[in-house]
């Protein structure tokens, strides 16, 4: 029997491998909704049947599938060999490049021409959360939202190991670093985020399970102008932790000797 189980990223389940056998076979592609509920009570229940594989929040976030073949676990890449990392980064360029064109496809006729000039970027408007922000931050969010959505497609696909947009702690002095929960995140935001100033949020991580062993970095930027250049990493203001140092510098102090990579859309994605 070959059928594809579904899990999720969060507490107790983290790192444990599936031995079970698989009861039913979705169809393929089929989206993180259709999750087989079956199979996550049997994990709940007992997770020695279960793997920590997704990018997601909990029970509640995006997942992963491991592929499962005659109750044998096709693992997913442990090691990054020189192919996978060439065929990760193309494919996360490639999100790029579609959540650019989409989210400005959504918003044609809004702007003068089919992007945004550098006064129309500046603008004011209002987001899907009802906060004011101008434009470039608007914009950006959708496309950090609809590549994200892309990339957890396409790594699914690829069998790694991801989170999306975990939150770590890092300690520049002993080079540690630590994993927030999503739900200890929760809390600290509901105190005011204070102490969540100075973590790192990267929007892809490839790691081998353990969100700690971390493989490769990868995080997007969308420039509202000027898209055609090569995305910067932004230089932290004052007043903050590493103020004055570029966040990319941090990434790779912190997630060292992972590769850390800047993702932007390429030249000619919209024209």
């Amino acid at each position: 029997m070959r059928c594809r189980f579904v899990v999720r990223r969060g507490g107790v389940l983290a790192g444990l491998l599936l031995f079970g056998a698989c009861v039913s076979t979705p169809g393929r592609g089929v989206p993180s909704h259709y999750a087989q509920d079956t199979l996550r009570a049997q994990c709940l229940r007992n997770p020695a049947y279960c793997a920590t594989v997704s990018g997601g929040e909990g029970l509640t976030g995006p997942w992963q599938t491991l592929a499962i073949a005659g109750g044998t676990v096709v693992a997913a890449t442990r090691v990054l060999d020189d192919d996978t990392r060439v065929a990760i980064r193309r494919e996360m360029e490639l999100c790029a490049n579609q959540a650019r064109t989409d989210v400005l496809l959504q918003h044609s006729g809004t702007f003068e021409g089919p992007i945004p000039n550098e006064g129309e970027c500046k603008q004011m408007t209002v987001d899907r959360e009802g906060r004011r922000v101008t434009w470039a931050i608007r914009l950006g969010l959708e496309m950090h939202e609809a590549a994200l959505a892309c990339a957890e497609t396409k790594l699914n696909g690829m069998r790694v190991r991801f989170s999306l947009k975990p939150r770590y702690r890092f300690n520049k002095e002993t080079k540690e670093k630590s994993l927030i929960s999503p739900e200890e995140k929760a809390v600290l935001l509901r105190k005011g985020g204070e102490e969540l100033k100075g973590t790192l949020e990267p929007d892809v991580v490839i790691h081998t399970g353990d969100p700690l062993q971390v493989q490769a970095v990868y995080d997007f930027k969308f420039p509202c102008v000027k898209f055609d250049q090569r995305p910067k990493w932004r230089t932290y203001p004052p007043g903050h932790r590493y103020a004055g140092r570029l966040q990319g510098d941090i990434y790779k102090e912190a997630f060292r000797p992972a590769e850390v990579e800047l993702i932007g859309p390429r030249k000619g994605v919209f024209w």
